[in-house]
């Protein structure tokens, strides 16, 4: 067993070291309100977003590639259009969108530390991978796309490290806050 674990260790140990070894590391946003790792730093610039009802609202792009690879975190601030401020609603909407640019894989409602999302794995018409996460929190819609080579490794390192952030940079666990509220209560005479 000790050797299993051993070889283990050592397989994941030279299979990860090119990714390493190739800038990824973790971005904070505290203003947008989520974490991420990327190859390096990502760039940003302000967009606007058609919303299902037709709204153009503010939205901000991050994005960073590695190759032919593309990682980009859409964060569309939904606020100012009180129709299309519905998460359920909003991610339907961009998951019907998104379906359109490819055959699906897979495709699930997700949580992510209790915050309710969507998740979806496609094949464009030219061969690439694509993995996205989409995340509605505190009025915002966050697309998480990781977009990889035919020939490429799946963004995976990218999705499975999205996180929503509190301003003061604590992740979001809603779960967790709750129970913390509950004790709290509970304490109190």
């Amino acid at each position: 067993m000790r050797l299993t674990a051993g070889v283990l260790a050592m397989v994941l140990l030279f299979t990860s070291a090119p990714v390493l070894g190739q800038g990824w590391s973790e971005y904070r946003n505290t203003e947008e309100g989520f974490l991420v790792n990327m190859p390096g730093e990502p760039r940003a610039e302000t967009i606007r977003y058609t919303t299902e009802s037709g709204a153009s609202v503010p939205a901000r792009l991050f994005f960073a590639s590695e190759g032919e690879n593309r990682y980009t975190m859409t964060v569309v601030n939904l606020s100012s259009s009180i129709v299309d401020d519905n998460g359920a609603k909003a991610m339907a909407y961009e998951a019907a969108m998104l379906r359109q640019r490819g055959r699906i894989r897979f495709e699930n409602p997700t949580t992510l530390d209790g915050v309710y999302g969507h998740q979806l794995s496609m094949i464009e018409p030219d061969g690439r991978r694509v993995l996205i996460q989409l995340y509605y929190y505190n009025h915002r819609l966050y697309v998480a796309e990781g977009n990889a080579a035919p020939d490429s490794f799946e963004a995976a390192l990218f999705q499975t490290s999205v996180a929503m952030i509190h301003p003061d940079g604590r992740v979001v666990n809603l779960n967790r806050e709750a129970r913390e509220r509950e004790a709290e209560q509970k304490s109190e005479p």
